[in-house]
């Protein structure tokens, strides 16, 4: 008879394929955060690596029978190696594990969970956690050992690693939740039951935290702390904001509830009677607004417990950052302010929103505000973007406020929202990309057309000649150019038209060279009227040119030594239009492109070479949103839709403009060096308005 408390696992091949997976990226994620600790040894790295992959192994393939004190035996057998005077080492390592139990919190917690169900064993304790912190402890023991040193320099390596494990962990556990999510492993079923330890989520993970990935709402919380002079956040189970274990004192643990529960009750009223409350999910098209005030723990008129009082006036300095915020339309503030009692909610019971820059409250209003990146201020609830988002905000608002509540679903749709808005934008700017293109081929017809000409210059000694080339056959090469390119058969060819002209009117000394230029003067002659219909030159037009190459090629028939120069070649020549002469074509500035109703802005001189773009991970890249100045008035923002891989031009669009803007990579890769341009669609609202609220405090200070 099968055991009812045994959770059924998976098919053994698919198990066994599974359980490898998740340790491989236990091992190589934890082997990643520990030498950006500052470990760099390879021996040290390997040794920690196969210590937790051999606890997890153990750990994974004990018996159901031994989920209670398993880890506590393979502790206890694998520090006999350390000696017994290694009492320091061992408070500090046992101090590290439950720093690193509470930075896990949710993730922690539902990995767990998870694990459960891998391996069919609902008494899994968390102790026994095959990915817990247990586990990381023997590690941090085994570089210990490998490193040697003295007892300070072990304890030092030791603080190093505390930060960084502890600002970094939350992912770790919550790429191996999402791993086993695709496998299709569900959470087993929560048993928490009276006096078990319950998903500790503290305030914030352990202190010194990782100096190349700061927390600025985790920094901002610490100001409040002193601000208010709180000595300690208190984690849950700590004071009245924990849900986790009691404090031993019935009397103070009922009322540390109570006071929970009145704050509860009381935000909840406040979000009953807000403008912004709607029970038909109806987006308010009205005049009536949200008042975006951010609200403070002095608001309430009950007394709050310190842990509270840091949540709701931390969480008020985020939100006076947001509604301050000139980049965003009213209409995406008051969404967000229907939002912050939600919020305030879920930071009191989940207080891993402030450690956890990943946490999904937050990514929430991140990605509502990078959904209506580039929207005009005065875009009203109306706006398509604005009414979407409006509407996400009346659907998420209960569930924002219930802890653990998934909010996948709605991060799903505003992803949607996000890559739908872009590839809409980024398919209406293709007919301003054409205008670019074009522009563009151009600029480069003329260069190359420019270049052929100069060379042709320097071989002829006869100024109508010169000045035909120059006037007219160059229009005829941009033609070729635009054509086919240089190596086009109609370049070629009308090249070798010009070069025959230049040699046609060149005196002919022997017999065979005035042969040749009786047999090819008429079919010189229909050529180069071909090349001149292509480019619309009449007949007027050309007529005294094609008199006067009579006159010169009679004069080289005759072997003249001093050819005619005709009266025009005489006087001083004007320069040919814009538009017709290679030099002035080749120093036109910045200009309004415009075709069919479309209109583009193109900064570029023609005379800038090409400054191809040094692709990274830091710099900007096709598809983001860019806040960059095209002049000295206000700064734009617009999408990033195509960079050209010859010329570098990037075109950056924004439907509400009413044009698009081609500019010089190197510009924008000066602006954002100067500070006057921002890659703006990787700016996290949440973590910006945190850092403004902190330069704010300090600037007090």
């Amino acid at each position: 008879m099968s055991d009812p408390t045994r959770l059924p696992p998976p098919p053994q091949d698919d198990f066994s394929r599974l359980l490898h997976a998740t340790r491989d990226l236990f091992q190589r994620r934890l082997k990643e955060i520990v030498s950006r600790s500052g470990i760099r040894s390879p021996l040290e790295l390997e040794a920690f690596g196969r210590e937790i992959g051999e606890a997890h192994d153990q750990l994974a393939s004990a018996s159901p029978l031994d989920d209670f004190g398993q880890a506590a035996d393979l502790t206890a057998s694998r520090l006999t190696l350390m000696g017994d005077s290694d009492l320091d080492l061992e408070i500090r390592i046992g101090e590290i594990g439950s720093h690193l139990r509470e930075a896990g919190g949710r993730e922690l917690w539902r990995t767990q969970l998870r694990y459960k169900a891998l391996l069919g064993r609902p008494t899994l304790s968390e102790a026994d956690n095959p990915v817990g912190p247990e586990v990381i402890c023997l590690g941090l023991w085994m570089i210990c050992r490998q490193s040697g040193g003295t007892l300070e320099q072990q304890l030092a390596l030791l603080d190093r690693l505390d930060g960084h494990l502890g600002e970094e962990l939350p992912t770790v556990y919550r790429e191996i939740g999402e791993l086993l999510a695709r496998a299709g492993i569900e959470a087993a079923p929560g048993q928490i039951g009276a006096g078990a330890a319950g998903p500790r989520e503290d305030a914030e993970p352990a202190s010194r935290g990782n100096p190349t990935a700061p927390n600025a709402l985790s920094a901002l919380q610490k100001v409040v702390h002193r601000r208010l002079d709180v000595d300690q956040v208190a984690s849950p189970g700590e004071g009245p904001g924990g849900h986790g274990a009691r404090s031993g004192n019935a009397a103070l643990d009922a009322a540390a509830m109570v006071m929970l529960n009145h704050l509860l009750a009381r935000l909840t009223a406040l979000e009953a009677r807000s403008p912004s409350a709607s029970s038909d999910g109806a987006v308010d098209n009205s005049a009536t607004r949200p008042v975006l005030c951010a609200l403070k723990s002095e608001d309430l008129d009950l007394p709050l417990g310190q842990a509270e009082a840091v949540t709701l006036d931390t969480m008020a300095l985020i939100f006076t950052a947001i509604f301050d915020s000139a980049d965003l339309p009213d209409a995406i503030k008051a969404a967000i302010a229907r939002l912050q009692i939600p919020l305030l909610k879920r930071a009191i019971i989940d207080p891993s929103l402030f450690a956890d820059t990943r946490h999904p409250a937050r990514l929430l209003v991140n990605r509502m505000a990078r959904a209506a990146i580039g929207l005009p201020r005065n875009a009203g609830c109306e706006h398509p973007v604005c009414a979407q988002i409006d509407r996400l905000t009346v659907a998420v608002r209960e569930v924002l406020a219930v802890n653990g509540a998934l909010l996948d679903p709605y991060l799903a749709e505003l992803d949607a929202l996000i890559d739908e808005r872009d590839r809409a934008i980024r398919l209406a700017a293709n007919a301003h990309l054409q205008l670019v293109l074009a522009h563009e081929s151009r600029q480069y017809a003329e260069r190359l057309a420019h270049t052929w000409l100069h060379a042709r210059q320097a071989t002829t000694h006869s100024p109508d000649v010169e000045e035909f080339l120059e006037k007219y056959w160059w229009r005829v090469m941009v033609g070729a150019a635009l054509d086919g390119g240089a190596d086009g058969k109609r370049w070629q060819q009308d090249s070798a038209t010009a070069d025959e002209l230049i040699w046609s009117v060149q005196p002919k000394q022997t017999a065979e060279e005035r042969k040749r230029l009786a047999g090819l003067a008429s079919s010189l002659v229909r050529r180069i009227g071909a090349g001149l219909d292509e480019i619309g030159v009449s007949a007027a037009q050309r007529g005294p040119f094609l008199n006067t190459l009579f006159d010169l090629q009679t004069a080289a028939l005759r072997s003249a030594t001093q050819i005619r120069v005709s009266a025009s070649a005489c006087e001083p020549r004007d320069k040919a239009p814009a538009d017709a002469s290679s030099s002035a074509a080749l120093k036109t500035g910045p200009r309004l492109l415009a075709r069919d109703g479309q209109r583009v802005h193109y900064l570029r001189l023609a005379t800038e070479s090409a400054s191809p773009h040094e692709d990274s991970e830091e710099s900007w890249q096709v598809g983001d949103w860019l806040r960059f100045h095209a002049s000295d008035h206000e700064p734009l923002c617009g999408l990033c839709c195509w960079q050209s891989p010859s010329s570098g031009t990037v075109l950056l669009f924004n439907p509400d403009w009413g044009h698009a803007v081609a500019i010089s990579p190197a510009v924008l890769d000066e602006q954002l060096r100067a500070g006057r341009a921002q890659i703006a669609s990787r700016i996290a609202i949440f973590d910006a308005a945190a850092e403004q609220a902190l330069n704010r405090l300090d600037k007090r200070s």
